[in-house]
């Protein structure tokens, strides 16, 4: 005879314990849009879908249209655009403009932010626990609240959540995406890799990996994830905008052109102006060709050797000779995880204070760029990038061997 283990039920307690957590939840929600709502103007890179998908609904203008970003920079600055500001054209596709329509339905473009924020805010909490869960790392507890602490106040966030930046919800997918695929979970990494295909200067690098290894290995379930969720919003997008593939490509044009951000080419050429952007596009190659052989060498390895390079392309992409902005690096929250985790872990008597001063480093430099203009805008968007670059191949041995080694038992408990 089969017996079964009885099913465990809610208690009482456990439904007291679920109604207490929705509440305060719901409070510090409301909370949180009621502080959102007296941010400083800014909040362009929402904006800029919000009036786009706005214009196209109630209007019926084109979305990108030249009107879209006019009417962006009356929101965003008090006395209009001046020479050096962002531009705000519009280049994300249509079918993925789609995801901010709900959004365009609140006529109020502040109420309207103010809610997005507390999107990206609740979605920034979530990367930063799925971050430290990469790393399969022990943290003590007191380093969840520091860790917590660096990610929400650091200086990457703070020009983020300004901004009203996607850029935090993409990090909470990428890093969704490398949970999923050491899971196995195939289809939901092919799904997340389709809703994340636009802002390639922050990720394209990352999705090349995921794309290359789920290519190599015949993942074929992540294609199937890919092209299903793709094909559902393509199909929408065609049908309520059948011309839009043209548009956009223009608008992806003017973009590239657009002068605007950071480039290391840029920064380079500005350093050393008596050698052309000669050394910096020996700096971009020379950094493509260490990413490549890392690439080509991670798709048959273990998810150990993969998750270091994934960290990589993430550190590396604002390096790459894109035009980036500063709110763009608040991603690296996942390739620092993982430089903390081996830190602590490799230097385990004096990890603790190791990580700690490592945390109030990469804290105070870019906030000592902002208030203090001893250190120029263009060296804080350079320090983190370079900053994680370098400590990933400083702990690049003791990141992607095997688990730890009995000779490394012996030297740490000696």
């Amino acid at each position: 005879m089969n017996f079964q283990p009885p099913s465990k039920s809610l208690t009482p307690r456990d439904y007291q314990f679920i109604v207490l957590a929705v509440v305060i939840l719901l409070i510090v929600s409301t909370g949180l849009v009621y502080a959102n709502l007296s941010l400083p103007k800014g909040g362009g890179d929402f904006l800029v879908h919000w009036v786009g998908a706005r214009v196209y609904l109630f209007e019926q203008i084109d979305p990108y249209s030249a009107d879209v970003p006019e009417r962006v920079q009356e929101l965003v600055y008090e006395n209009g655009a001046q020479a050096g500001d962002e531009i705000y054209i519009l280049d994300t596709p249509f079918h993925l403009l789609l995801l901010y329509f709900p959004f365009s339905l609140l006529s109020d473009p502040q109420l309207a932010r103010a809610i997005y924020t507390l999107i990206l805010e609740l979605a920034f909490f979530a990367l930063a626990i799925l971050s430290l869960r990469l790393t399969n790392w022990e943290a003590p507890r007191y380093f969840w609240a520091l860790f917590f602490v660096f990610c929400v106040f650091n200086f990457y966030t703070f020009q983020a959540i300004l901004e009203a930046s996607p850029v935090l919800l993409l990090g909470l997918l990428y890093a969704g995406i490398l949970l999923a695929l050491r899971a196995e979970q195939e289809e939901v990494v092919g799904a997340l890799m389709a809703v994340s295909l636009y802002y390639w200067e922050v990720g394209l690098p990352f999705l090349l990996l995921i794309a290359w290894r789920s290519y190599k290995e015949g993942r074929v379930r992540v294609l199937g994830g890919f092209f299903m969720v793709s094909f559902l919003l393509l199909v929408i997008s065609f049908l309520l905008y059948a011309n839009w593939l043209i548009p956009y490509l223009r608008a992806g044009m003017n973009n590239l052109r657009a002068d605007f951000g950071f480039s290391i080419r840029a920064i380079i050429a500005d350093l050393f102006p008596s050698y052309g952007d000669r050394p910096g596009w020996i700096f971009v190659g020379l950094l493509a060709i260490a990413l490549l052989y890392e690439m080509s060498a991670a798709h048959n390895a273990d998810f150990r050797r993969f998750y270091w390079v994934a960290c990589l392309s993430l550190a590396a992409a604002p390096l790459l000779g894109f035009r980036t902005e500063m709110e763009h690096l608040a991603v690296l929250v996942i390739p620092l995880a993982l430089v903390f985790a081996i830190v602590h872990d490799r230097w385990h008597r004096i990890g603790n204070g190791l990580v700690i001063f490592l945390l109030l480093v990469i804290f105070s430099v870019p906030w000592l760029g902002y208030f203090f203009p001893f250190i120029s805008q263009r060296m804080v968007f350079l320090f983190l990038p370079l900053f994680t670059v370098i400590a990933l191949y400083w702990l690049r041995w003791w990141a992607i061997r095997p688990p730890r080694l009995w000779a490394d038992a012996i030297t740490r408990n000696s």
